[in-house]
């Protein structure tokens, strides 16, 4: 028998990755923005006797609101970082005729089961710690997406001594805080919505069942800082695609000498018939005809050699409002990837972007308005793992990444997909780049799916649901 002034307290590591976690059929896997958190259990137990044997009731448990969220309730949130393809859903099966939909799916699995088989490590495996401490609870493996709420699995105390009180402690990391989605009657829970829970209780199945409820919510999207200067025309290559609009193309580059006379400006171009835009300090390639959009995206890249680029549309023209020199500040005073600014007279774009694991079928892409934050040191400017089509990156960085030359025609969100957990972005005010769209009948033919692509609307959502392991993209 312990005697009942003893106290007993033991310390173990909790980690569990921040992540809008996903795995690719092919290509790298990403973790939608990955935060690393530490949550570290303290199970301390005071030894009480008692005379009057306790009667409890669990069968009706008292739910509550969210501390600081009086209106959604906890378990909504938790239901949200679920992958649910609701009616709005944009389905990418749907692309796939009913005859090939079950052969695809199966082939899809095994592409995946083979991926996973290569990439993925031991300390993505969900693991618990049983029996080293009366407490068990999962070492790794644990992943919830930015913002998003996660039950922690295998919580749990286990002790064989009756009429004790027991009481679990458990404490996170800034990057996220604890809660219940339910509390129980004849449990004592402390610290709700803070980075430090406990619980008490007489009762040891009461309290069992009170941590099966605990979920961690993630709060902080993770960002660090650096320091570097330099000239700009030493350490910035703007780069563009250009198709059938030659007018466009030369007024941005007229532009560009006007603010940037000696910067340097690469042009894809997979025109006919193609006219010549070779200059000094710009350089002219000539692709294929309609070899695409993405593709010449990562022709022009690969022709860079400063440490950042500038992309730009063909039919964008600078402005008085178009400082290079602000983005340079960002990047080099940041562990940013890529900042982007605001186009013609559109408000600054930014919005939320995760992955929600799902089943066999795959996973689902979740669009949400809004951002993470700002950036420390930078106010303006908002983390976000999605912006507009100017901005400015790391070269080593984005070119790690790439542009899939799937997507020929359009596209845009799916580089956002492909760099997710990858590259860390904002989009920042204050810098703007002014949108003259020109098209014509010859562009908007192939633009909008015809010409050399067919029916382009299906290969694209084809490449998504098999290479990227999506069922459906939500948008909210």
């Amino acid at each position: 028998m312990i005697d009942a002034k003893t106290s007993v307290n033991t310390k173990e590591e909790f980690r569990f990755k921040m992540a809008a976690s996903r795995r690719f059929v092919f290509g790298a896997a990403f973790a939608m923005c990955l935060l690393v958190a530490t949550l570290t259990g303290i199970v301390s137990y005071t030894y009480v006797k008692k005379n009057v044997e306790m009667k409890t009731s669990y069968s009706q448990p008292v739910r509550h609101l969210l501390q600081k969220q009086p209106i959604q309730q906890l378990n909504d949130q938790v239901a949200d970082s679920r992958c649910n393809c609701s009616k709005r859903a944009l389905v990418f099966a749907n692309a796939i005729s009913k005859g090939e939909k079950e052969e695809m799916l199966q082939r899809k699995k095994q592409e995946l089961r083979k991926y996973r088989l290569r990439t993925e490590s031991a300390a993505d495996m969900l693991l618990f710690a049983n029996g080293s401490v009366p407490l068990s609870y999962p070492t790794q493996g644990v992943t919830v997406v930015p913002e998003g709420v996660i039950e922690i699995p295998g919580l749990k105390l286990v002790d064989n001594v009756e009429n004790k009180e027991y009481q679990v402690q458990l404490n996170t990391s800034q990057y996220g805080v604890l809660d219940v989605t339910l509390t129980l009657p004849d449990v004592q829970v402390d610290g709700r919505r803070t980075t430090s829970l406990s619980m008490r209780s007489s009762s040891l199945d009461l309290l069992n069942r009170q941590l099966q409820t605990v979920v961690y919510v993630n709060t902080v999207y993770d960002i660090d800082a650096t320091d570097l200067d330099n000239d700009i025309n030493n350490k910035v290559t703007i780069i563009t695609k250009t198709f059938l609009r030659y007018p466009s193309v030369r007024a941005l580059i007229n532009s560009t000498r006007m603010f940037y006379p000696n910067i340097r400006v690469i042009i894809a171009d997979d025109s006919r018939p193609v006219e010549d835009l070779q200059a000094e300090n710009t350089d002219h390639y000539v692709m294929p005809f309609g070899a695409g959009w993405f593709g010449g995206r990562n022709l022009a890249l690969s022709q860079v050699t400063t440490p950042y680029f500038l992309w730009v549309d063909d039919d964008y023209v600078f402005t008085k409002e178009t400082k290079l020199e602000n983005f340079v500040e960002v990047l080099d005073n940041t562990n940013l990837d890529l900042v982007s600014g605001s186009v013609g007279n559109r408000k600054l774009m930014y919005s939320k972007l995760s992955i929600l694991p799902g089943d066999e079928h795959g996973d689902c892409l979740v669009q949400g308005r809004g951002h993470y934050g700002r950036v420390p040191g930078y106010p303006h400017c908002y983390l976000t793992p999605k912006v507009t089509n100017f901005y400015l990156g790391r070269t080593d960085a984005v070119r790690a990444v790439g542009f899939d030359p799937t997507y020929s025609r359009y596209g845009h969100t799916e580089f956002f997909v492909d760099a997710m957990g990858r590259l860390r972005m904002a989009a920042c005010e204050g810098v703007r780049i002014d949108h003259r769209q020109t098209r014509n009948k010859e562009f908007n033919k192939f633009r909008r799916g015809g010409g050399v692509s067919g029916s382009y609307r299906n290969i694209i959502m084809r490449r998504q649901y098999f290479k990227d392991n999506l069922k459906c993209w939500i948008k909210s």
